[in-house]
């Protein structure tokens, strides 16, 4: 779970980095819409890492018949022993912050439907969704995802009948596009991926481009004068609003300038253009993500990609103490059964050297890997753990010996 999470967060960060640092220069050469659509590319990266883990490989060989070389560091060993928590102790922060995160939504959730319950009806207006009101509300928002409502301020009235018309239109469009439903997988993402702060910032960079593109959308068709009218809108409700991830926010003063300056604009909109933008950033993060699943500095990195199951997970295993300080190399080789699941079962040790130094941790190791899920699995696999002291200069010739 944890290397796949590292995997992943490598890819997502490249891609949010890429999204952050370009934004400006994306914003005008794509426009609102697509500039938003990018976005896509995320969760379409993880779902397709997912079909790649979870989706059996139909035309696998049943048995794989090559001699896997993997090497054990004594050094990396001490370094992980010194530098890092245990993988149990990792896995349980991670956990905490999740649950954190999921706790997070469901007080989101109450609040906001306690918030539904006591509003009021707003009637100045016909509108096709529900537009309620409320005086603890700095900004009008679109709330609910199965019942969707707009939720307008105290003095919501105040504004004019073409101010008021534009702002609702605006919370409208979020509820066409089924932006309550995007914020809701965003915030899942990132309650997946809490630990790593670029995705917080991609994460608020995602819900103004949100904004900015429903902007683009209303102000489309206004003339000059009704897009200073809705400037003034934005202007009224320029309030720093909550970001939830079960509302829209209009007003937001971090990014008021921008929106208003986006209006002078024109953005285009291509159903294909923005299908073909995300697919392609999405088809670019997987390539990088196949290349990077199981891998690692061993000699038998290669090898094991060509094999149609190869491992997904591996478990380094711990360099023993004794081993260490006697400065002890050796291998122990290992033959086992990999189910269809791609768990590992039925280790046993073929041959190892010195005898019995390295075994057990060789086989405790082994029998965490796990690999590509297969329709047969594969019988009698053999793999070779190189126990070394010290990785050999990259410079030096290595020769195999073996002895006949």
């Amino acid at each position: 779970m944890l290397n796949w999470l590292m995997e992943q967060t490598i890819l997502i960060s490249l891609i949010c980095a890429i999204l952050l640092v370009g934004h400006k220069q994306i914003l005008k050469l794509f426009g609102a819409h697509h500039t938003y659509a990018l976005w896509l590319a995320i969760p379409m990266l993880l779902l397709g890492s997912a079909i790649i883990h979870l989706v059996p490989n139909l035309l696998s060989n049943s048995r794989i018949t090559q001699l896997e070389h993997y090497r054990v560091l004594a050094d990396r060993t001490l370094a992980d022993s010194e530098l890092f928590l245990s993988t149990p102790t990792l896995l349980a922060i991670w956990s905490l912050g999740l649950a954190f995160m999921l706790m997070t939504i469901a007080v989101h959730a109450v609040r906001l439907k306690q918030l539904i319950n006591h509003s009021s009806a707003f009637t100045s207006i016909e509108t096709r969704l529900t537009v309620i009101q409320h005086q603890n509300i700095h900004s009008p928002m679109l709330v609910g995802l199965r019942k969707p409502k707009i939720i307008v301020p105290y003095g919501f009235e105040q504004l004019s009948i073409a101010q008021q018309t534009a702002v609702i239109e605006h919370e409208q469009y979020h509820h066409r596009r089924g932006d309550i439903g995007m914020n809701l997988i965003a915030f899942s993402l990132l309650s997946i991926f809490w630990f790593n702060p670029i995705c917080w910032l991609a994460y608020r960079r995602f819900r103004d481009d949100q904004e900015l593109a429903c902007d683009a959308q209303i102000t489309t068709s206004m003339n000059t004068d009704e897009k200073i009218a809705y400037s003034r809108a934005l202007l009224t409700y320029s309030q720093q609003a909550h970001i939830g991830m079960l509302h829209t926010h209009y007003g937001n003063k971090n990014i008021l300038k921008e929106r208003i300056l986006q209006m002078k604009k024109q953005h285009g909109k291509s159903t294909l253009a923005i299908i073909g933008l995300t697919l392609g950033l999405g088809f670019s993060g997987l390539m990088l993500n196949q290349q990077v699943q199981a891998g690692d500095n061993h000699d038998s990195t290669h090898a094991a990609k060509k094999q149609q199951i190869y491992p997904l997970t591996r478990v380094e295993p711990k360099y023993p103490k004794a081993a260490i300080e006697a400065k002890q190399n050796g291998f122990v080789q290992l033959e086992f059964d990999i189910k269809k699941s791609g768990d590992v079962a039925n280790v046993s040790v073929i041959k190892s050297s010195p005898k019995g130094v390295f075994d057990k941790q060789a086989v405790k190791a082994l029998k965490q890997w796990t690999y590509k899920k297969s329709k047969q699995g594969a019988k009698g696999v053999q793999v070779q753990l190189d126990f070394v002291i010290d990785e050999p200069a990259a410079d030096v010739e290595r020769i195999k010996v073996t002895a006949k």
